[in-house]
């Protein structure tokens, strides 16, 4: 039943590939390449033109490259590139939201020679595999699709008054983030897309719910409180008979931007001939 599945949602005969166009009108295409050996595993495999340059960017619903069909379900080996994923997009918005406007409140407010430095560490950790569909598929069956978290560390060391060091010679904050998703097979749709209309796709939804806690060194009393409340956001996917993924929407919660994929291209080769349907 796995193979059957996967041939039916993931055609994989070389040379086939699928364009894609997201919401700002960026286009990209993924292609079926040689199945690649990885730790003693068959895995099938993408490319994708153009190759991802900032990791900040990474969605591993649509940017996956290795995956595996087993009797139980349609998997993808996504762990080491979540983690760069997680490691971009933490740094950077944490670096924009909390580490500029540190610098600048304590360059006004320290007192005269009192001088510091400010340091940060990340670690991240996410599931190997992200599970995409069970196989055999039911409907409105929840499962744990993948789970991941990180820890940043800003670390401030202080020089300067004795008694205006605290305990240590340094403040260090600790942010943890924990994520979690989890998957549905809704039901089957008609999606129009601007490579046609494709009858029986498949609707997967993917429901994250991240959230962050605050620790820190000496204890400061309220730190919690200024924390965002948890981020949830529903990815929908869906993947026609014979051609795979023709569709992804990204919503989140806390605001109202969607993000897209939308097919508007592919050509599928048949394992038999080396030609296939081609829109």
């Amino acid at each position: 039943m796995g193979n059957e599945w996967a041939n039916y949602y993931f055609p994989d005969a070389l040379g086939s590939y699928w364009t894609y166009e997201n919401e700002d009108g960026d286009e990209f295409t993924r292609y079926a390449i040689e199945p690649q050996d990885i730790d003693g595993e068959t895995y099938r495999a993408f490319s994708h033109d153009p190759p991802l340059e900032d990791w900040e960017d990474y969605k591993y619903h649509i940017h996956s490259y290795f995956y595996q069909v087993g009797d139980d379900w349609v998997a993808f080996l996504t762990g080491d590139e979540i983690e760069n994923a997680m490691k971009a997009l933490v740094t950077n918005k944490l670096d924009e939201g909390v580490l500029q406007p540190l610098r600048e409140q304590l360059e006004q407010t320290a007192p005269p020679g009192i001088t510091f430095e400010i340091s940060t560490t990340f670690d991240a950790e996410a599931q190997d595999y992200f599970y995409f569909f069970p196989t055999p598929i039911t409907y409105n069956e929840e499962w744990n699709s993948m789970t991941s978290q990180g820890e940043f560390v800003i670390t401030i060391d202080v020089a300067g008054d004795p008694n205006e060091i605290p305990p240590g010679g340094a403040l260090i904050f600790t942010f943890n983030f924990n994520f979690s998703e989890t998957g549905t097979v809704k039901t089957t749709e008609t999606v129009e897309t601007p490579a046609g209309t494709f009858e029986d796709c498949l609707k997967i939804e993917f429901q994250t719910d991240m959230g962050m806690t605050l620790e820190t060194s000496p204890p400061m009393e309220g730190m919690q409180s200024m924390l965002p409340d948890n981020t949830k956001s529903l990815t929908t996917l869906w993947l026609a008979p014979n051609v795979g993924l023709v569709k992804m929407e990204q919503e989140a919660e806390n605001n109202d931007t969607t993000k897209t994929f939308e097919l508007t291209g592919y050509e599928i080769k048949t394992t038999e001939s080396g030609n296939g349907e081609t829109n």
